[in-house]
């Protein structure tokens, strides 16, 4: 895990992101939410640079979060752009995941995911528009990252397995209160909800790097 001192500094960067993001000044938000992300990074690589394909799928994956992020936080819309890094950040961690996978399956797990998956695509698929295919697409991706994490954690219930576990369905959360903020209807406290979460679960994938 990392020290106690970089998971605080973790979180002030995300509470500084987020409180910087004004409608009428936005120059905190664009300097800590990339830095926050870089942090992670940065206490991911502490130990040494990933030598097995799991790390290095991690770190790929940390990296695309990073350009999403960037794109995302642009004046100008790039939604398609960040959507599509993310969902190639989403595919890193699956195949991160893959490494470790012991070809397990858990039919009910499978099923908890398709009924979410398909209920949060059906309430969103009326205004969406053009984006009903990525949208799709992108649903599929992180239903596909949630079920690995889960599977690897039902077939050993390490600290290991166990965080990225957690960090997958704590990035379900967040991706999918960005779609409903964006998409279905704007809510009070959208940004805490929506960063804390992905940060949250950033670092928890950091810090399964940063462990291996």
């Amino acid at each position: 895990m990392f020290p106690i001192v970089i998971n605080v500094l973790i979180f002030v960067c995300a509470v500084l992101s987020i409180v910087g993001d004004r409608t009428n000044n936005r120059i905190g938000h664009y300097i800590f939410k990339p830095f926050t992300m870089l942090l992670i990074i940065g206490a991911a690589l502490s130990n040494g640079l990933p030598e097995t394909l799991f790390t290095q799928c991690l770190l790929v994956g940390l990296l695309l979060s990073f350009c999403g992020d960037v794109f995302l936080m642009l004046p100008k819309d790039r939604f398609v752009a960040g959507l599509a890094s993310f969902l190639l950040a989403h595919i890193a961690y699956l195949v991160a995941f893959f490494q470790l996978y012991q070809f397990n399956f858990s039919w009910g797990w499978v099923a908890i995911l398709a009924v979410i998956a398909v209920t949060f695509y059906r309430l969103l698929s009326p205004v969406l528009g053009e984006l009903k295919m990525p949208v799709m697409v992108y649903i599929g991706a992180i239903v596909a990252m949630l079920w690995m994490a889960g599977e690897l954690y039902f077939a050993q219930a390490s600290n290991l397995h166990l965080l990225l576990m957690v960090g997958a369905i704590i990035f379900a959360v967040s991706d999918s209160a960005l779609a409903w903020n964006k998409f279905k209807q704007p809510f009070k406290s959208a940004q805490w909800v929506i960063l804390l979460t992905y940060f949250a679960a950033q670092s928890l994938f950091g810090q399964a790097l940063f462990m291996s």
